[in-house]
């Protein structure tokens, strides 16, 4: 195959590739909503309701009947105070707990992480896939860690509801503001 036509195929998948992941963001509510922990505030897409879940520190947000086949959770957890590797320990713990009780399937796969800051805290982006039928449900686990606290935000579908959602995830997680000042690097 002459070089320039595998060049132009290249090319054509990275520029389909960044077409499909940028999509247009939901437009979001004009009022933040304040999780019933009071550490976090977060702007929500207008017409999506919250629902309590089984525990104060869990809320769960649903598109309106009309909208995309989605879940979303929100937890604020308490991580008890100690040496900086129990708290890690401890944050550890609490991913496997949510990842068991929130997410409805145990066949995924964790095919993208990263490290990350939200509001100047330190955060981690998990992005999660599983087969369904000729596709994918996917979703993204996003845990930022606060003194003292850690923050899960999950939130999955079939792979085109979640990858038009995207957009709208990201500006919602941009948007977050918190009551707990974060901790400064290298402070004691």
């Amino acid at each position: 195959m002459d070089k320039r036509v595998l060049m132009g195929l290249v090319l054509l998948l990275i520029l389909s590739a960044c077409q499909s992941s940028a999509g247009e963001a939901l437009p979001l509510a004009e009022e933040a909503y304040e999780h019933p922990s009071g550490i976090f505030t977060i702007p929500i897409p207008e017409g999506w309701r919250i629902s309590q879940g089984e525990t104060a520190d869990v809320v769960w947000l649903t598109p309106p009947v009309d909208g995309p086949d989605l879940t979303l959770v929100m937890i604020a957890a308490e991580l008890p105070s100690g040496t900086e590797e129990e708290m890690n320990a401890a944050a550890q713990d609490l991913l496997e707990a949510y990842l068991r009780e929130y997410l409805p399937y145990e066949d995924y796969e964790i095919y993208n992480s990263a490290e990350v800051r939200v509001a100047r805290n330190p955060a981690m982006i998990l992005d999660f896939a599983r087969p369904l039928g000729e596709s994918y449900h996917v979703g993204r686990m996003e845990m930022i860690y606060l003194p003292a606290h850690l923050i899960y935000l999950a939130g999955f579908g079939p792979r085109a509801a979640w990858d038009a959602f995207l957009p709208t995830f990201r500006q919602m997680v941009e948007g977050m503001s918190f009551s707990i000042q974060p901790l400064m690097e290298g402070a004691e």
